[in-house]
């Protein structure tokens, strides 16, 4: 019964947060947690583009590459895995591992104070996802989805996106912003406001939502598995944005 359950729930679940990505395309997951390999992002993008498509995960935390490359393995599933950490330019930069993967968080954006890390740093290799793409010989018109889950990091991210957000015609993002820990602020002003007007001048098509609000993780989420922890403080929310023929359902959420 449980696993009928995980079945329906991921089946939803990708179909709402990447509904536009098609078989075939390439999806690009920056930053992937495998505290739950289950419904991990890097594998719901993978269900969507199928044998045809290919999905890169692009992450710079070796424990998360340990548990998702023995699962591609084993699956035989077109997954990439690249070790770095996307950014604004490329260099080294410091690594602080969270007690949960998802707390993972990079030394280059304002440190989180309100999550646990577990006193281990490391020195990892950043890139720009510019650089990572050309040297990966990876199409940009063939990327349908980019999602970008870097812990603060995201903006930086984008700003090291120019040629692609450029130059693909059909694309769609979901960026994790909105925060209220340190990295809310860019240059003075709220983070899901600069990363909004940095991809309206892109001509992407831009909407926020507090994650709270969207239907299905508003609805499901609080309503029928009662996690209601997250109810009642305040919540991250993500930026979805899309360009050319990528639709933006008014049902996509986010998880």
């Amino acid at each position: 019964m449980k696993k009928l359950f995980w079945k329906i729930f991921i089946a939803i679940d990708q179909r709402l947060k990447f509904p536009a990505l098609k078989p075939g395309d390439i999806g690009i997951q920056l930053g992937y947690d495998m505290s739950a390999p289950v419904t991990s992002d890097l594998f719901l993008m993978m269900n969507r583009v199928g044998k045809t498509g290919m999905v890169y995960g692009i992450d710079p935390d070796p424990n998360n590459k340990i548990i998702a490359a023995e699962i591609i393995a084993k699956k035989n599933i077109p997954v990439t895995l690249i070790d770095k950490a996307v950014f604004s330019e490329h260099g080294t930069m410091t690594l602080l591992l969270g007690l949960k993967a998802s707390w993972n968080q990079l030394r280059n954006v304002p440190v989180d104070s309100s999550v646990k890390y577990n006193g281990v740093e490391l020195q990892v290799e950043m890139d720009t996802l510019d650089h990572i793409v050309a040297e990966n010989n990876i199409p940009i018109q063939k990327i349908g989805h980019i999602n970008v889950t870097i812990n603060g990091a995201e903006y930086s991210a984008l700003k090291g996106m120019h040629h692609i957000l450029s130059t693909a015609e059909n694309i769609a993002l979901t960026v994790t912003t909105g925060r209220y820990d340190e990295s809310r602020f860019i240059n003075g002003e709220p983070d899901f406001k600069v990363t909004k007007q940095l991809l309206l001048s892109y001509g992407f098509k831009v909407r926020f939502r507090r994650i709270h609000k969207l239907i299905w993780w508003g609805f499901f989420v609080n309503t029928l598995i009662k996690r209601r922890w997250i109810y009642g403080k305040n919540n991250y929310g993500v930026i979805m944005a899309v360009k050319g023929n990528k639709p933006m359902p008014w049902y996509q959420s986010f998880s």
